[in-house]
Formats: C-alpha cells, sequence, structure tokens
C-alpha cells in the first residue's frame, strides 16, 4: 500500500488539459451552447411557421381579389383581359405561377412556374411556351378555387378553376434577416460568456486546485510528514472543507496501516477457508445441475450427456461389441391424476414410481426423467430382447405396487436399440414411437421398435 501511495503522491503535475478548470468550463460553456444552438432552432421554426402560415393566408387571399375578374373574363371568353391579370398575379411575392383550366380539365393559360400531375417543373413565359424549369430549393404547394358565373336569375355555371403555385422557400426567405440578428446575438452572448467563466472558473476553482495536486505531489508516503496544506483562494467554500479533509486524511493514513497489515493476515486465513467451501459448493452445485429435483434422479440435461457418451461406446465397440438399448416410459394417464387428485399428489406419484423404477433396474443402467411424467432408462451391453425383458419386468412390478392416495396404476414402455450408423435422435424417436403405439394399443404393455426405417414410416403413418 506505502508503495502505491508513492506512486500516487509522486507522480507531479498532470497535464494541463486534463485540469478540473479547464474541463468544467468546456462542459459548462458546451451545454450553454447546446441550449443556445436549439433555442435558436426553436425561434427560427417558429419564425418559419408563422411566415409559412403567413405565406397560406397570403395565397388564400388571393381568391378575394382576382376570383371576380378571373371570372368575368373566361364568362366572356376575353383572353387579352385573362392574360393581364394573370401576369398581374404572378408579380406578386408570393405567387411563382398561375394556371386556369376549364371545367373539363383543359389548361386555358397559365404564366409562371408550376408542378404538373407527374410532378415535374414547368416554367411558363409570356409567349405562353412551357419549358422545363430547375427545382427550387423549398416544397411546392398549390392552391386550387373554383371559378363560377351566376346569372341575373340565381342560376350557377361552372366554367373551370384557376390554381396559384407557390413555395415555403419564400417563407424561408422572408426569416433570413431573423435569422442574422439571432446568430448575431448569440455569438456576442457566448464571447462575453467564455471570459466571465474563464476568469471565475480559473480564480475560484483552478487555483485551489493547483495547490492541492501540488500538495499531494509532495507527500512523502512513508513519513506522510508534509505540513497541513492551506488553501490561498479568499472565502470558505467546499475546496477549503477539501483541504481540511486531506490534512485529517493524512494523520489517520499512518494508523491505518498497521490495521491493515493484520487484516490482509485475517483475510489470508479467510481466503484459504473461502476456497474449500467454494470446492464444496461448486461440487453441490455440479450435482444440482444434473439431478431432478422432484425425483432425485438424472434430469434430461444429465441423460443427453450420458446418451451420447454411450452411443459413442458403441460406436467404437463396432458389431462385435454390446449393443445399447433405451426405454421410455411413464404412468398411464396421468393428466387424470392431476385433474382428480391435484398437482401435489401427482408429484408424489412421480416421486413413488421413480423410486419404484431405481429399485428394479440393473447397477449399469442409467435412469433419469425425460420430462413430464415420461422417465428414460440407458441400457448398456443389452440388446433388442434383453431391453424388452427389463421393460416387462418394470411394467408388472409397477402394476402390482400401489403409488400413494391413488393406488396401482399401469404404464406403458417403449423400447429401441441402438441401430450401426443411427443418430441418437433417431434412437429416440423411435422409442417414442414405440412408447406411441403402446397409447394407441390400450397402454399397459411394451412394444419394441424392431429397426429405424419401418419406423419411421409407421410413425408418420400413425
Amino acid at each position: 500500500m506505502r508503495r502505491s501511495l508513492r506512486g500516487i503522491f509522486a507522480a507531479g503535475p498532470p497535464v494541463r488539459d486534463r485540469a478540473l478548470a479547464g474541463r468544467l468550463m468546456r462542459t459548462i460553456f458546451g451545454c450553454y451552447i447546446v441550449v443556445a444552438v436549439g433555442l435558436t432552432a426553436v425561434q427560427m421554426f417558429v419564425a418559419y411557421r408563422a411566415a409559412s402560415q403567413r405565406l397560406q393566408d397570403d395565397v388564400a387571399a388571393l381568391q378575394r381579389t382576382f376570383s371576380p375578374g378571373i371570372e368575368d373574363a373566361m364568362w366572356r371568353y376575353n383572353g387579352e383581359v385573362l392574360r393581364g391579370i394573370l401576369a398581374g398575379m404572378q408579380e406578386i411575392p408570393t405567387v411563382l405561377g398561375v394556371e386556369v383550366r376549364d371545367e373539363a380539365g383543359r389548361r386555358v393559360q397559365a404564366i409562371g412556374s408550376f408542378t404538373d400531375e407527374a410532378g415535374a417543373i414547368w416554367h411558363v413565359g409570356r409567349n405562353a411556351e412551357a419549358q422545363p424549369h430547375a427545382h427550387r430549393f423549398g416544397t411546392p404547394f398549390s392552391r386550387t378555387f373554383p371559378v363560377v358565373h351566376t346569372d341575373e336569375n340565381g342560376r350557377i355555371y361552372p366554367i373551370g378553376s384557376w390554381t396559384v403555385h407557390s413555395d415555403d422557400s419564400i417563407a424561408i426567405e422572408q426569416v433570413k434577416n431573423t435569422l442574422s440578428v439571432i446568430l448575431i446575438n448569440s455569438a456576442i452572448k457566448s464571447l462575453m460568456l467564455w471570459f466571465i467563466f474563464y476568469m471565475v472558473i480559473r480564480r475560484m476553482v483552478g487555483r485551489p486546485l493547483d495547490q492541492i495536486r501540488d500538495y499531494l505531489a509532495r507527500i512523502d508516503a512513508d513519513t506522510l510528514a508534509a505540513p497541513p496544506l492551506t488553501i490561498e483562494a479568499g472565502g470558505r467554500n467546499e475546496l477549503h472543507a477539501l483541504a481540511g479533509a486531506l490534512n485529517t486524511m493524512r494523520d489517520r493514513l499512518r494508523r491505518s496501516f498497521d490495521e491493515n497489515a493484520a487484516l490482509m493476515r485475517d483475510l489470508r486465513e479467510m481466503n484459504a477457508t473461502l476456497q474449500d467451501r467454494i470446492a464444496e459448493r461448486t461440487r453441490d452445485l455440479e450435482t444440482l445441475a444434473h439431478t431432478d429435483l422432484l425425483t432425485g434422479l438424472c434430469n434430461r440435461r444429465k441423460l443427453d450427456e450420458a446418451l451420447a457418451e454411450a452411443a459413442e461406446a458403441a460406436e467404437r465397440a463396432g458389431a462385435s461389441g454390446a449393443p445399447l438399448s433405451l426405454i421410455l416410459g411413464d404412468v398411464d394417464n396421468f393428466k387424470s391424476v392431476n385433474d382428480r387428485y391435484g398437482h401435489k399428489v401427482g408429484d408424489q406419484v412421480l416421486v413413488a414410481f421413480a423410486a419404484l423404477l431405481r429399485d428394479a433396474v440393473r447397477p449399469t443402467d442409467i435412469l433419469g426423467r425425460w420430462g413430464g411424467e415420461e422417465f428414460m432408462l440407458l441400457c448398456p451391453d443389452a440388446d433388442l430382447a434383453t431391453a424388452t425383458a427389463i421393460a416387462e419386468r418394470l411394467r408388472q412390478r409397477a402394476e402390482a405396487t400401489a403409488l400413494p392416495e391413488v393406488g396401482p396404476r399401469t404404464c406403458s414402455f417403449g423400447v429401441a436399440t441402438l441401430a450401426p450408423g443411427e443418430s441418437t435422435d433417431s434412437l429416440v424417436a423411435r422409442a417414442d414411437a414405440a412408447l406411441y403405439r403402446c397409447k394407441r394399443n390400450g397402454r399397459n404393455r411394451v412394444e419394441a421398435s424392431s429397426g429405424p426405417w419401418p419406423e419411421v414410416v409407421e410413425r408418420g403413418a400413425a
């Protein structure tokens, strides 16, 4: 610990750009910049929305001003007057283009820029010739107004429509001046605040922290004999309290060294004891990881490992070696036990059934709970006939044994023997298919699978 203290205290002054005062200034000013940019963006958005709304209102107001003249010109088929009206409208800053259509939707006259139904932009000059036009910055929009003539008898005659085309880039142009004022104002405030932050934080935080840093660099880790730390900055604040706490820590460190040495001895002794307990607990956990908590038999994970190892051993032995057989069994109509007596009694039945099987199998066999009420028995060195005899003995014993609360219950068993080159998944599937035949043929029986290929066909047909 003394060596580590010497490394801390004798490390020397840190790099200048890592000083807390500078980082504090950058953090505060960075937060200010973020807030200022956010507020500026909000101001610009509000100004843009207002200008955009004014633009929409100005376009809508054109209907009251120009609809009567357009209606009269179209009713009288006066093209010259209509061209004059459109030319005058095109001079309005909010208008990029105007087009007039008759009641059939055919364009009668147009001037300026407009967007057709396909999204293409066209420009029509005073010579009425339409030419492709480049896309403007912004989103184009248009407003269409109907042209309706009402005669002296009050009858209404729809004679067409006229459309005003505009673009929200006009609104953006209108807020440019506002943006310039806001940016200049923000820049001036940012420069002034930076200067204020630098002067205040440097005097009130930077200099006292430099004194604390230099003091810690001078402390000798072996003697801790440096004079008390005194902050020269005026006033009383948290840094003065920090200096007092450092002086108190210096006085306590020496007393702590001896206590730490004794504590390390105790920790070494405790560590040796804990290692023994951890090893014991690890062994217990390994047992739990391979044990079914209800029955105490091997769980499915352990059965998978044991089946893989037994199959590998049988494959290494080859045709001359002992075969590997597998038995799957369960309690017939076990669901009725849970439905009638409850799951607690059902668990008791499974525990008793597991004990019955455990007492009846060979020492070399591996018994486990495969899932639910289904149990698996691995029989190394047992051919199909031997495994079938074992399953029959288990069935008879189960039939003659009274289980808790429910009395004697019948059981069914499916048997399969590993064929050369067969996978463990196929072996389990064949045993499961044999068990399925037991259920289909009346239960309380043993069915054996003769081979992999016929079994697949029969299981698929069932």
